[in-house]
């Protein structure tokens, strides 16, 4: 499957671990494909810079050798949100022909998307496990 990434679920997995760490862990050694919007590479950086300054460098350079595929984001805007914010995550998705998007945020889970589905890393934790 290819999966495009939130920023919500990077902070998630790199700032505090848990079960979102272990799904990323658990998606390295799978066969699906990571990507990694530039869109959502730099608002990552951003949050790290803005709240976690002091482990910022690590972070963003550890995140960086990980088998992501980082790709470019699309200037053509394709689909309704609530969050407009979402709307470039949601163009990338669907520029890169991503199956689904990884994304705690609220937005996306309720927004009833059927193609790129739309998974919580709670939810895909449960569906590869």
């Amino acid at each position: 499957m290819r999966i495009l990434i939130d920023t919500n679920v990077l902070v998630s997995a790199f700032v505090f671990g848990g079960k979102t760490g272990k799904l990323l862990e658990l998606l390295f050694d799978s066969n699906h494909e990571l990507f990694i919007s530039s869109y959502v590479d730099s608002e990552f950086k951003d949050k790290l810079h803005q709240k976690w300054a002091d482990k910022e460098e690590v972070i963003y350079s550890l995140y960086h050798t990980l088998p992501f595929i980082f790709c470019d984001s699309t200037a053509e805007r394709q689909g309704k949100l609530r969050d407009s914010k979402d709307i470039q995550v949601l163009s990338d998705a669907i520029y890169h022909k991503a199956d689904i998007i990884l994304s705690g945020d609220k937005d996306f889970l309720e927004a009833g998307l059927e193609k790129p589905q739309v998974f919580s890393p709670r939810m895909l934790y449960d569906y590869l496990t």
